[in-house]
């Protein structure tokens, strides 16, 4: 049976090399820029995260799946001590890349978010999770770390998908010369749709909705608190012209 998690980590790998959106790294004069302006980083396709959510917690960042030197960087420049963990090797060389052309330090590892986070417990004042868990099948073990490595009153910032996008065939969603049909039962499950039989390809590699349940009562049942919350879509998805399909979370670990 094909290692659904290698596969992904080759995914990340094509997908940076051809500069996905998530994959274009700062240049030196965005990076002057974030220097001298209030932190903007996204979780999700479009909407910064609220500066409030920056109020209050100390200067160790992880960065959980958020390779490609877009929001570590945001973050090394106002002084944060930025660990970066990805699967995708390619995405870690571009957080590299930024770190060392603007002269600041980075931690930068390849690992597996499925399984045990290579840290201490109590590592991190701060989690930045951008839109990824789609890519895994069973959530609760991650939340379960996120907890583990942050310090008490230490917050993580998650971005995910609806997991409505998943009832629609990706053609669908990008071309709005089709219409938008429900196709799939959820939850979504890529490595069971390969497994009957359907198309695996790079392009979009293994991937799961996830129900709100596992989502938000995911982060409550490994421990945090829900302090705020909101929506943003995709404005060049045929879906978001209906409705707004990723969310962000804020929560906390007391």
């Amino acid at each position: 049976m094909q290692d659904y998690i290698a596969y992904n980590s080759r995914m990340w790998d094509a997908w940076s090399e051809n500069h996905n959106n998530w994959s274009i790294p700062l240049t030196s004069e965005q990076f002057q820029q974030a220097k001298n302006s209030p932190i903007e980083i996204v979780l999700t396709p479009t909407k910064n995260v609220p500066l409030s959510w920056f109020e209050g917690i100390g200067s160790d960042v992880l960065g959980l799946a958020s390779g490609g030197g877009q929001q570590g960087p945001v973050m090394a420049a106002h002084g944060y001590r930025v660990t970066i963990l990805d699967n995708s090797m390619r995405q870690l060389q571009s957080e590299r890349m930024v770190a060392d052309r603007e002269n600041y330090p980075v931690l930068a590892l390849q690992a597996d978010m499925t399984r045990p986070f290579p840290f201490k417990d109590e590592s991190f004042d701060r989690i930045i999770h951008p839109v990824s868990n789609c890519y895994i099948e069973d959530l609760q073990p991650t939340w379960n770390e996120c907890y583990r490595v942050l310090r008490h009153g230490g917050v993580m910032m998650a971005g995910w998908t609806n997991p409505v996008a998943y009832m629609f065939d990706d053609e669908a969603l990008d071309n709005r010369s089709v219409p938008l049909t429900v196709r799939n039962k959820l939850p979504y499950n890529g490595r069971l749709e390969v497994e009957k039989g359907a198309e695996l390809s790079l392009d979009t590699g293994y991937q799961f909705s996830h129900t709100l349940e596992e989502q938000i009562g995911g982060q409550l049942k490994a421990g945090f608190l829900l302090k705020d919350f909101y929506e943003d879509t995709d404005p060049n998805a045929h879906l978001g012209e209906y409705t707004s399909f990723f969310a962000a979370t804020l929560a906390v670990k007391l």
